[in-house]
């Protein structure tokens, strides 16, 4: 199936002028991978509600973030449920995007709601503390909506707060660029994906399909279990494992943010090992343990660091010296 995309108007994935405005002024990114869903019908909170590790709230105009397990605990897709007009829209990562189809497409008729794929809908962002002032200043708290014109077109307006402040804009592929041109002439900075990557990466927010997959539990990231996972609500497949793991274990592996000092030959890249000094052997010599790995590494370096996200077996020291390959990294925190 052909998706339509938002037109990119030149942002230079090799300029950071894109992510500065995400951090000090107004950026627009295009998303054009996000895949939408639409639910509607009888009751499509209801039936969210049922299967999603977050509750969607019955009133109002607030949505969600949350995710979708299979019946042993494992991420099948992360999703941002939001609330527009008398319908739920869906919006995802493409990798997550049949599972989450398939999951809510075989709840769909026995709560009478009907799921629509809106191929020709995308996602078009706009970060930064002056994001407010190109608006009109919606104020909206993050997940919760309102319908309005920009630059004569109707779109739905999503708070945001992850990984910058903003809004995300969701409507037909055509209006969204049109939209976007109407932004970048009111002073808005076009933004790269690497620029998006490079903040999201920074903030420490995991992405689906690259950070996290469907091998990883919500345990094993600590930003998925406060970001999406209500440990309050009902009953949903998988939550057993959810709960068993969160108050009685501890997962064998952890995702964490780290920031790395530039490396003196090759830059870090996914999918390198993380290294630390194991058992003495002989002398100045030690046995070197494999402790991780990367997942994401930020495109480029904010404030002479490199960012990236990766994993830490349960054995490794937090408080020794790590590296990623030969990169040196300066501090880990949970991811």
């Amino acid at each position: 199936m052909k998706y339509s995309k938002v037109p990119q108007n030149n942002a230079d994935p090799n300029d950071p002028a894109g992510y500065t405005a995400l951090r000090e002024g107004a950026a627009v990114v295009a998303r054009p991978e996000r895949r939408i869903f639409r639910l509607a019908g009888r009751d499509p909170i209801g039936m969210l509600n049922a299967v999603l590790t977050n509750a969607v709230p019955a009133h109002g105009d607030r949505g969600t973030f949350a995710m979708l397990l299979d019946p042993k605990g494992r991420i099948q897709a992360d999703l941002r449920a939001v609330k527009a007009d008398d319908a739920i829209l869906i919006d995802t990562e493409p990798e997550g995007a049949e599972a989450a189809k398939e999951i809510l497409g075989r709840y769909a008729p026995f709560s009478r709601v009907k799921l629509e794929d809106l191929s020709d809908w995308n996602v078009l962002g706009l970060y930064g503390p002056r994001a407010a002032d190109l608006l009109g200043n919606p104020d909206l708290a993050e997940h919760e909506t309102t319908r309005a014109e920009v630059g004569g077109a109707s779109v739905l307006i999503v708070g945001v707060a992850v990984p910058a402040s903003g809004y995300d804009l969701i409507g037909p592929a055509d209006s969204l660029g049109t939209i976007r041109g109407h932004l970048i002439r009111a002073g808005a900075t076009p933004a790269s994906h690497d620029a998006y990557e490079t903040a999201r990466i920074a903030a420490g927010v995991p992405r689906f399909g690259t950070d996290i997959t469907p091998e990883n539990f919500p345990g094993e990231s600590e930003n998925s279990l406060e970001r999406a996972v209500s440990f309050g609500k009902g009953c949903y497949p998988g939550q057993e494992t959810v709960a068993r793991m969160h108050y009685r274990g501890s997962p064998n592996k952890k995702l964490y943010r780290f920031e790395l000092e530039p490396s003196s030959t090759e830059p870090p890249e996914a999918g390198d090992e993380i290294l630390q000094d194991g058992k003495k052997l002989v002398g100045p010599i030690s046995s070197v343990d494999i402790v991780g790995w990367l997942t994401s590494v930020a495109p480029f370096p904010v404030d002479g660091k490199t960012y990236a996200l990766g994993y830490l077996a349960r054995k490794a020291d937090l408080e020794a010296p790590m590296r990623a390959e030969d990169a040196k990294i300066l501090a880990v925190t949970q991811a």
